[in-house]
């Protein structure tokens, strides 16, 4: 599944990678040299559904067909970006082989994904009350703090190894590869600059948000366990398997017991330090599970 940006006005084409930045810094995939352009304007995201688009809290914001972007928006063939004026075409390839058009040699042409099952860390982290949020503020503004939060994740993660899986609206899934105690230590350490993430952009329009009467929060969920991992398809990974869905019901439960960030018993259970850190609030039920689910609070951060 393949795509470039076109610019409308003067035909270049700009292909996209898995993760592509759009902006006015040549470090950018897609450089536009305009100044009302913000350095680090937007992202585009290959997910396994497709390419999604993502303001990053621009100045100026971005519009698709003609309306602004507040929120994650799924690109579709003949979509046009308009950024401070430019505009750019999504083009996508890669339709399905027919029957009739089919040859062997069509085969070989493209890899086979491998598919790993592996225990991994998984975090997912969901807006609160997003609903609230976008009926409240104005368009611009909210589309500036959603931004800001998308980039802020791609950077927390980064920063403490992780990978982003996908961003789902409000919400963004990331993981680790490897469940040692240091990924664990990293795990938390995300978390916790993710909590502080949310903390700066309240206090940063504290004006605003006192205003409309709402917060900038985020729940957290930590969680190991064993998925399917790998390439749906060239330049695609994703994560399958029940422990995901358990990562995201996690997260919903966050607003039940009053508490940020929450844990699953298989993520401290047996990590003697992390317990350090952690408060067992016992067996919980989950939506979608017959059975009960050990749920430990984060009470305290590593340094």
């Amino acid at each position: 599944m393949n795509a470039k940006l076109v610019n409308v006005a003067t035909g270049e084409a700009s292909d996209l990678a898995a993760v592509s930045m759009l902006g006015r810094s040549g470090e950018c995939n897609v450089v536009i040299a305009d100044p009302r352009v913000s350095r680090r304007h937007a992202m585009i995201r290959k997910q396994d559904d497709g390419f999604w688009f993502f303001d990053l809290g621009s100045f100026n914001g971005t519009y698709l067909n003609g309306s602004r972007v507040t929120a994650a928006r799924k690109l579709n063939q003949g979509d046009v970006l308009d950024i401070a004026g430019n505009q750019l075409e999504f083009q996508q390839e890669g339709a399905a082989l027919s029957g009739d058009n089919f040859d062997e040699d069509d085969f070989g042409a493209s890899t086979i994904a491998l598919i790993r099952s592996t225990p991994l860390i998984m975090l997912v982290s969901d807006v609160k009350g997003f609903t609230s949020l976008s009926e409240k503020l104005p368009p611009d503004d909210l589309a500036q703090i959603i931004g800001g939060w998308y980039a802020s994740c791609e950077m927390v993660m980064a920063e403490h190894g992780a990978t982003v899986d996908k961003f789902i609206g409000d919400c963004v899934l990331a993981y680790w590869t490897e469940v040692g105690p240091n990924q664990r230590l990293a795990a938390l350490k995300a978390a916790r600059d993710l909590v502080q993430a949310c903390e700066d952009t309240y206090h940063s329009r504290r004006d605003l948000f006192e205003s409309h009467d709402v917060s900038f929060e985020a729940g957290l969920a930590l969680h190991i366990g064993k998925v399917a991992y790998g390439g749906m398809s060239q330049g695609e990974f994703t994560l399958l398997g029940d422990p995901v869905n358990l990562t995201f019901r996690l997260e919903t439960l966050t607003r039940e017991l009053g508490c940020g960030v929450v844990t699953s018993g298989d993520f401290v259970n047996d990590w003697p330090e992390g317990k350090d850190y952690c408060e067992n609030l016992g067996v919980h039920q989950v939506k979608g599970r017959a059975q009960g689910t050990e749920v430990w609070a984060v009470r305290s951060f590593p340094e």
